[in-house]
């Protein structure tokens, strides 16, 4: 092709991109991971998880992954009883959560534990189980030194399901609006809109699309065209698109998102990407240990 074209042939490849993105995909929340690890912070969690999965009739699978205990201990026999007791003990756990979380026994749930390394286990159940939600707890502001919280931001990156992390004291019963922070990037994956259109759709819910750092002055013809896809993915629930400025991606994110009472922060991994060589962590990472306000990564 002679390269006086090339502009128009790239116009053209963005435009069948968009269209095959606008189709939307049927989705169902059927089946919610809940991985605990029995601590005051999980439980709260599991509460609100459990309220979740209320508003879409899901089956929750509350899951915990325990270890053997320490083979140089005594012998082989006395660490088989350990083992028997630790079991029976998660058990005791199960029905105390069954007994204390507002709810759960009327919900479809399942509770399962598994002998293997907590995180390990968490990916393979999301990977080989027909989950459609991962939800976790994690401690929020100033967490990186939790162990949980290092656990939650790698299960993040590692699944290809979305994971709704939950930080402490906070609640998914009256989310009140969305706020969903999008670059319009072309490097997302715009398939995932139609997970967070099912939560608004059934919870009645505003979206307010928020870009950082990028007016109308600065964007390309290729962002406009990302947005428009969004607007249009999104118009069956009210929607707005706003702007906002903030020397630190994420703190502007959260102080964007406490003055306009948003009650669930959304983004897409891949979007911000160009944030990656000025942090250390990437974004995505440091939304999970610093958002105060429950956060949704669609994947």
């Amino acid at each position: 092709m002679p390269s006086g074209f090339t502009g128009i042939y790239f116009s053209e490849r963005i435009i069948t991109r968009l269209l095959t993105l606008e189709a939307k995909v049927l989705t169902a929340i059927k089946t919610i991971l809940f991985p605990t690890d029995f601590s005051p912070r999980a439980n709260e969690a599991l509460a609100q998880a459990t309220i979740f999965a209320h508003f879409f009739d899901a089956k929750l699978l509350v899951y915990h992954a325990y270890h053997r205990p320490p083979s140089n201990r005594v012998g082989k026999e006395q660490i088989d009883r350990d083992l028997v007791y630790q079991e029976s003990r998660i058990e005791f756990k199960f029905k105390e959560l069954l007994g204390h979380t507002e709810g759960l026994s009327k919900l479809n749930h399942e509770f399962r534990k598994e002998l293997r390394l907590s995180t390990e286990g968490i990916i393979h159940c999301a990977e080989n189980e027909e989950i459609d939600l991962i939800i976790m707890a994690t401690k929020g502001a100033k967490g990186f030194g939790e162990l949980w919280g290092t656990k939650t931001a790698k299960i993040v990156q590692e699944v290809d399901i979305p994971v709704l992390v939950i930080p402490d004291h906070t609640t998914l019963k009256d989310i009140g609006k969305i706020g969903l922070f999008c670059d319009y990037s072309a490097e997302a994956d715009y398939h995932t809109l139609d997970f967070l259109l099912e939560i608004a759709e059934t919870r009645e819910l505003d979206i307010d699309v928020v870009t950082l750092n990028r007016d109308e002055k600065v964007m390309t013809s290729h962002q406009k065209a990302y947005r428009q896809l969004v607007r249009r993915k999104l118009e069956s629930v009210p929607t707005t698109f706003n702007i906002t400025f903030s020397s630190h991606i994420d703190q502007g994110i959260i102080d964007y998102s406490k003055t306009n009472e948003i009650g669930l922060i959304t983004i897409l991994p891949k979007n911000y990407s160009f944030i990656e060589h000025v942090f250390h962590e990437s974004l995505t990472q440091k939304m999970t240990f610093h958002s105060p306000i429950p956060l949704l990564v669609l994947k």
